[in-house]
This record gives C-alpha cells, structure tokens and sequence, in this order.
C-alpha cells in the first residue's frame, strides 16, 4: 500500500478465539480470549460505545479460508488497534460471564 493509507480497520472473530494460538490469529493475551466469538457480539461491543461498524458475514480470516466466520471493519480509530482489540475481549469476557 505504498503512498496510501488505509482508512478502516478489519476485525476477525478469530483475534480473541481461545482454540486459536497467535501463529493462528489470536491477537490478544490468552487469559482475555472466549471460546467461539462471533461478529454479532464483537458489532454489539462497538455499537455500545458508538463506533460505526459493518459487519460482513461471510469473509474469512487468512488462517481460517475454510470457514466463514465474518468480519467488522470499522474506521481507524485514535490509538493503536491492538489497544483496541484488547478492550474489546475485556468487555467480551466481561459479556460472557454475566
């Protein structure tokens, strides 16, 4: 992407899967991952603190071709996106034990 950038960023269910391990495309720490994310859950943390996203049900992950697990792409953001995506398993495991 030479002389470009890029103005979204892309959101796999597969970052915070626990079966998944980093060389896999797990993209946060292991004790923050649930088992079997979904597109749905990640698009309902977003729309909570008003981040426009469009998810895009039957893409893939490069690890996972074979699947259509979906995506949520959503505009750049301030920060880094690995802050984001860390936030986003807190609340998803916060989600997941009420």
């Amino acid at each position: 992407m030479a002389g470009r950038e890029r103005k979204t960023w892309i959101i796999f269910p597969e970052y915070f899967d626990k079966k998944f391990s980093r060389s896999e495309g797990r993209r946060v720490p292991e004790k923050l991952a649930v088992n079997s994310p979904n597109i749905d859950e990640i698009g309902d943390i977003l729309d909570s603190w008003d981040i426009p996203n469009r998810i895009e049900k039957h893409q893939h992950h490069p690890s996972t071709w074979y699947e259509s697990n979906g995506r949520v792409i959503i505009p750049k953001q301030k920060g880094n996106k690995q802050e984001l995506l860390k936030k986003i398993a807190e609340d998803l495991k916060k989600r997941r034990k009420n």
